[in-house]
């Protein structure tokens, strides 16, 4: 296995280990803290983090590495799309109509994206592929779905379309952000400070309303808010950046359907909940199947695109 390729394997198992403690230490914080202060303050360290290694990334970059600038409404729209649209939008879809129903939906992230994936690039997925991504989107549905029972809102219809709404946000996020660095190869951390950086205004305003209210942070919540945002979301963010445009976006959506699931399994161990049913034990084993069919194509596909890469050069 070729460097690229084996580097592409260990960023997608970390990222997929790392997105599944941020559930776990989320669901931690807002048990003192609402919702607004949790969102502003990690995605607010996350910036602090990606300001410093801004800093200490070296001046001098190969001219392979470089890239222009973003235009000012592209920022706007990155940042309003991928940060605060769906952060916004994902909170409120749970609110109104509990956290399965929009976990339902996001996961059909993956063949929204390789749909409009292949639309935009003109060319048609390798049927390995496809078979892949509709057998991982059918087990995360089989996982999700027993837990449907008695955790629905007050307005699943709303809930449902609010969910809709943060699920293509998100997927023109990763297409457009794509597309824009496309070739990009340096630091991670200063194409996408700007986007983070502009999309936490919102969530502080929306963090001042609750303190306003009356809301207040406590010291362990602090801690939990700097743990979140500098020492797990900032290499999120960087591997699902890099990911995204070395993997290609449907992938890194793919990527997402094994959260969930790892949740759900690191629950049970840790007694915070349940040990999952039959039905979502078969649905993890199809997400998986699915993963595993996508992940194989697209290495024999880079593997085969190797050695005209290595003519040309």
């Amino acid at each position: 296995m070729s460097g690229g390729r084996g580097r592409l394997i260990w960023q997608s198992a970390a990222l997929v280990l790392l997105l599944a403690s941020t559930w776990l230490v989320v669901e931690a914080s807002l048990r003192d803290a609402s919702t607004g202060i949790v969102s502003a303050g990690r995605t607010a360290f996350t910036v602090l983090g990606l300001v410093a290694l801004t800093w200490w990334s070296p001046a001098s970059a190969p001219p392979a590495s470089r890239a222009t600038g973003y235009r000012w409404w592209q920022i706007g729209l990155l940042a309003l799309t991928g940060v605060t649209a769906y952060t916004v939008l994902s909170t409120v879809a749970i609110s109104l109509a509990g956290p399965a129903l929009p976990a339902l939906t996001l996961s059909l992230t993956p063949a929204v994206v390789l749909i409009a994936e292949s639309v935009m690039l003109r060319t048609r997925p390798s049927p390995r592929t496809i078979a892949g991504t509709v057998i991982a989107v059918a087990g995360a549905a089989l996982y999700t779905v027993p837990r449907l029972a008695g955790s629905l809102g007050d307005d699943v219809a709303l809930g449902a379309l609010v969910a809709l709404a943060a699920m293509f946000s998100m997927a023109f996020y990763g297409l457009y952000f794509s597309r824009t660095n496309r070739g990009y190869q340096g630091a991670m951390a200063p194409r996408i400070l700007p986007i983070f950086a502009v999309g936490t205004i919102p969530l502080a305003a929306w963090a001042a309303t609750d303190v306003a209210a009356g809301e207040r942070v406590s010291w362990t919540v602090l801690g939990m808010l700097v743990l979140l945002g500098i020492v797990i979301y900032v290499p999120v963010y960087l591997l699902q950046h890099r990911i995204l445009l070395t993997g290609g976006p449907s992938y890194s959506a793919l990527l997402g359907l094994a959260v969930p699931p790892l949740v759900g399994v690191s629950s049970a161990l840790l007694h915070l909940a349940g040990a999952p049913t039959s039905l979502q034990v078969a649905g993890m084993g199809l997400t998986l199947a699915g993963m595993a069919l996508v992940i194989r194509s697209k290495l024999a596909r880079e593997k085969k695109d190797e050695p005209a890469h290595a003519a040309s050069s």
